[in-house]
């Protein structure tokens, strides 16, 4: 699980705070929306065994499972064996194979037949041969027709009446269901449908569920929606599905009953859910990381331990960051507390490396820490690794050892600060001076933070230098580099807005002129702000790399852009986020969508070619929405594919991918967040697989 999804919860914050003459209503009040979530049954829940053939909703609302070793009902909390007599699962086979007769007498050959289906007085068939209806003692070969289009329909998988009597069927195909007596609305991958290998289908009261060979669709308000993996299903392809009156999918697999349910829900009750579970699983050390955590037994969460990485204070900002915002919200006096205890655990990261073994220049930050009582990482680490980095990277810095250990003896440190460390800082700093201190001597100690680093930087020429005094693999920031030297010219223009905004923060936070002097500097003389401006990394399109880039380079738009007061750097500032948001905007990343709409709300940015208005339209506002009530309650990194899709347009090699391993759905937007693999922004959303 990641601390992103609750950070978004809070940046509505920012757009109530800091927006200007809205387009629209703010707040944004979205209120109880249902959620769905998985509920699973196996053995261990009373199945007779875990090979479920065929599951029904029964006329009175019994849940009947028929598995490989009898037949069990549900009792609202697990199944219970049954006997067969007590079951309609087998009498209704026998109806069903009478009422058949006459249709093979008629058709005069072996019909394989997949599914029967009768509302008053005409019943369907779906067959190997097409779609049959009988109606007055009489069948019919049916030809679905829309408009000029008219299918013919063979191999049909599954047929079913809805509650108002609408004829669906299922077939390789795709799906069609009949409007009146000649008029129906047919649906391919074009139209949204996911998959068309399907195996069955059961109607409920405002949905229909398919199931494939590959996951399970619902379709619903119009609109197609994908279940597969261990988020959704305990095994992927669907023997049977059936709908009960509530709504809720009960799915018969090889491997148990996945009941997909709904959870009615609110966004603040769903980030206060994350911030549990953050609280669980995901604190590491006396000052609480928050790393991802690893499962030693798949998808059993009691077996989560926090991991280290080396990104323990851009996290910790982000967190930081999302605390204030939510405390400014809400004025929750918890959030207060998560804030200050998070601003311990960054500035720790600066202090922790003074002295001890091998001590770094004054300001230096750590990446992460870990204790000495644990295992010694250094090993993991050693010169052997960083020559297999070198041998991929050139410009692979070989430093040894990677894991120092402080003046107390009691942490390990590690080296190699990079700038996506401090765009976390920054983040984190500038939004907890803003929201949460109150007191002098609480802004006081964020002064002396961002003095400690920021002089650091400026003391050793745009550059985080490392205790062997040389700069750091990914810590180069001075105009020779990022001006003169090849090897760096596809930092540039991400990393000249990172330390633009690291000055403007310092100058915003200490008031010191020396700040906005350099400043000035680097934007004007050295052509930072132009180079922010024509390309943060990798800005290629769709689907191009460097999606970990893109949640920085809105960091840093945040408050370069709150806090800009010069007309020309904000002219330049505005035409690189809205740039940048015409590419992210097809992401629904409520990250990007409430940056850019804190940023740039009742904004017009003029030049040579007139007035625009950058004001983001009302549908980013929904689709970010959208994003946050879709964002799963699971966050475990289940195994899920759209590789397989009808509805998926492949992205191309000209964008730096490997073709087949990227693309998005047919309306050009990438499939919706309960649909990926990816649940951390900054992965890439265009993966099909993960």
């Amino acid at each position: 699980m990641r601390l992103l999804s609750l950070a978004l919860l809070f940046c509505l914050a920012s757009i109530v705070v800091y927006s200007q003459e809205p387009a629209y209503d703010l707040p944004i009040k979205v209120g109880i929306f249902d959620q769905q979530v998985h509920r699973s049954y196996t053995t261990d829940e009373g199945l007779p065994d875990n090979k479920v053939n065929r599951i029904i909703v029964t006329s009175d609302g019994r849940i009947l499972a028929e598995t490989a070793m009898g037949v069990a009902e549900f009792d609202g909390k697990r199944f219970q064996s049954i006997s067969n007599s007590n079951s309609n699962i087998l009498s209704q086979a026998k109806l069903n194979s009478k009422a058949l007769t006459s249709l093979r007498k008629q058709t005069s050959s072996e019909l394989e037949i997949r599914s029967v289906a009768e509302f008053q007085d005409e019943l369907a068939v779906a067959a190997d041969l097409g779609l049959y209806l009988r109606k007055e003692n009489k069948w019919d070969l049916v030809l679905p027709r829309q408009e000029s289009v008219r299918w013919a329909p063979v191999d049909v998988r599954a047929v079913a009446y809805d509650a108002s009597g609408s004829l669906w069927f299922a077939s390789p195909q795709g799906v069609g269901y009949r409007i009146s007596e000649e008029k129906w609305k047919l649906s391919t991958g074009d139209e949204g449908l996911p998959l068309n290998n399907f195996t069955c289908m059961g109607i409920g009261p405002e949905s229909v569920w398919f199931g494939t060979t590959n996951g399970a669709i619902q379709y619903r308000d119009s609109e197609w929606f994908f279940r597969q993996g261990g988020r959704w299903l305990l095994d992927n392809h669907v023997n049977d599905i059936a709908v009960d009156e509530n709504g809720n999918a009960w799915i018969a697999t090889t491997k148990g009953v996945s009941c997909i349910t709904y959870q009615s829900i609110t966004l603040a009750e769903k980030a206060s859910f994350y911030e549990n579970e953050i609280e669980k699983y995901h604190r590491r050390t006396r000052f609480g990381y928050v790393n991802p955590a690893v499962l030693s037994v798949p998808g059993d969460k009691s077996t989560a331990v926090a991991v280290f990485t080396d990104n323990d204070g851009h996290r910790i900002g982000i967190y930081l960051a999302a605390m204030s915002l939510g405390y400014a919200a809400t004025g929750d006096p918890q959030m207060k507390q998560h804030a200050e205890k998070a601003f311990d655990a960054l500035v720790f990261l600066s202090t922790v490396t003074q002295g001890g073994t091998h001590p770094p220049p004054k300001g230096f930050f750590a990446r992460a820490v870990k204790p000495t009582s644990g295992p010694d990482p250094n090993p993991d680490f050693d010169l052997a690794y960083d020559l297999r980095r070198r041998k991929a990277d050139t410009l692979w810095k070989i430093i040894q050892p990677r894991w120092p250990v402080d003046e107390t003896g009691e942490w390990y440190w590690k080296n190699d600060g990079s700038v996506d460390e401090l765009d976390g800082h920054f983040l984190g700093y500038g939004t907890y001076y803003d929201h949460v201190c109150e007191t002098e001597t609480e802004k006081e100690r964020v002064r002396k933070a961002v003095r400690n680093t920021i002089d650091h930087i400026i003391d050793h020429g745009y550059n985080i230098v490392d205790y062997d005094g040389t700069p750091t693999r990914w810590g180069r920031m001075s105009p020779d580099d990022l001006n003169r030297d090849p090897a760096w010219v596809v930092e540039r223009g991400l990393r000249s807005f990172s330390i633009l905004n690291y000055l403007s923060v310092a100058h915003h936070i200490t008031k010191d002129p020396k700040y906005h002097q350099e400043y000035l500097s680097l934007a004007f003389d050295h052509g930072y702000g132009m180079n922010g401006m024509t390309q943060p990394k990798d800005l290629a399109g769709p689907g191009s790399h460097g999606h970990n880039d893109d949640k920085m380079a809105f960091m840093n738009y945040y408050h370069l852009l709150r806090y800009e007061t010069d007309p020309i750097l904000l002219s330049m500032y505005y035409r690189a986020i809205h740039r940048h948001w015409q590419i992210e905007k097809y992401e629904k990343c409520p990250w990007a969508n409430f940056i850019y709409a804190a940023c740039c709300m009742g904004k017009v940015r003029t030049d040579q070619w007139g007035a625009m208005d950058l004001t983001p339209p009302k549908s980013s506002m929904d689709d970010a929405i959208e994003t946050l009530k879709l964002y799963p309650l699971d966050l475990i990194a289940w195994p899920i594919s759209n590789a397989h899709r009808i509805d998926m347009i492949p992205l191309k090699e000209h964008l730096g991918n490997t073709p087949g391993t990227v693309g998005h759905r047919n309306d050009a937007y990438v499939f919706p967040v309960d649909e990926r693999h990816e649940i951390r922004w900054g992965r890439d959303p265009y993966s099909l697989t993960g």
